[in-house]
């Protein structure tokens, strides 16, 4: 990483487990260990499995006294639920996605689904986020060694598309910027087109920024979104179906939303984004794993773990 010392000056203890932290002159950035083996461990004999977008779910678009009641009530039920494995499935990078939970005194995750499901980080004995080379791998398969930087060529030029920050652009995830008042439809279409004209088949996933009131799109792998991880997690975790919930608010949580999954919407999200579930839910007759809950952001994700008997064990 750049800008680091080669010494790790601090363990945060406010976690029921240590995430370490390097300092740099940019600040604190989260370490991620060298090694290429994912250490399996006490995340590998949870029984269920809590999977949460960030922004707008388990992060609230509202501060003070109240949400933060809420999320220390949210981290007391993890605590007192050890069994329950807690995934952060988010559009953030890791060390932003790190930076949240500090920042909001979220209960740390066993796991990182990063980049919009691209990447997949394990937490393993020592406290260090070891990434996933076994779900890289099906990336790279499923993509025929294409990469994000190949994206990026391909659909250079195109207007009205604002590439986001390099920290943002990863392996497998070319992301842009577009700005409300253009025509989403019509770009949506072109991305597509130049794609298909260079025989590569993606996922293009829009959603919207709603602090900036900016619209985010997202070039994917085919199989790399949300619900693949999503999947890949249940695989790989060895649970039963009806153990694992995913919970989110806005459109990039469609696909986990009718995964098959159980599946928690939380109020504050989009009506356009609610129907839309209960037209797919509908289509695919997986009704009875959707849940509409009443409230909004975190008290909403316990509010569908409570309906789903998620920390009772079903």
């Amino acid at each position: 990483m750049n800008n680091l010392t080669n010494q790790i000056i601090r363990a945060d203890e406010n976690f029921p487990h240590f995430c370490y932290y390097l300092r740099g002159r940019s600040g604190y950035s989260v370490v991620i260990s060298s090694i290429n083996r994912l250490v399996r461990g006490n995340h590998m004999q949870k029984t269920a499995l809590l999977a949460s977008d960030m922004d707008g779910t388990v992060i609230p678009l509202t501060t003070g006294a109240e949400r933060n009641a809420e999320i220390a009530q949210f981290g007391q039920l993890m605590a007192e639920n050890p069994q329950v494995a807690l995934a952060y499935v988010t559009g953030r990078h890791l060390e932003l996605g790190v930076a949240g939970v500090h920042q909001h005194d979220l209960p740390l995750p066993d796991i990182f689904v990063c980049d919009v499901g691209t990447t997949i980080y394990f937490r393993d004995d020592q406290g260090l986020w070891q990434r996933d080379d076994e779900y890289r791998a099906e990336l790279q398969k499923s993509w025929h060694d294409h990469t994000g930087a190949d994206i990026a060529v391909i659909l250079a030029g195109l207007p009205n598309l604002e590439p986001q920050e390099t920290a943002k652009q990863k392996e497998f995830k070319q992301s842009y910027y577009l700005h409300r008042h253009h025509d989403t439809e019509a770009t949506l279409a072109a991305i597509h087109a130049r794609l298909a004209h260079q025989q590569i088949i993606a996922n293009v996933i829009y959603s919207v920024d709603s602090h900036q009131d900016l619209g985010l799109i997202d070039v994917l792998p085919r199989i790399a979104a949300k619900d693949y991880a999503l999947h890949y997690l249940y695989r790989k975790l060895t649970l039963a179906k009806e153990m694992v919930v995913y919970a989110g608010d806005s459109g990039n949580d469609l696909l986990a939303f009718v995964s098959g999954f159980n599946a928690i919407i939380v109020s504050n999200t989009a009506e356009s984004v609610k129907d839309e579930v209960r037209q797919q839910a509908r289509d695919k007759k997986i009704e009875e794993h959707i849940f509409f809950a009443s409230k909004r952001f975190v008290q909403g994700v316990m509010e569908g773990c409570e309906h789903f008997n998620l920390f009772t064990g079903g």
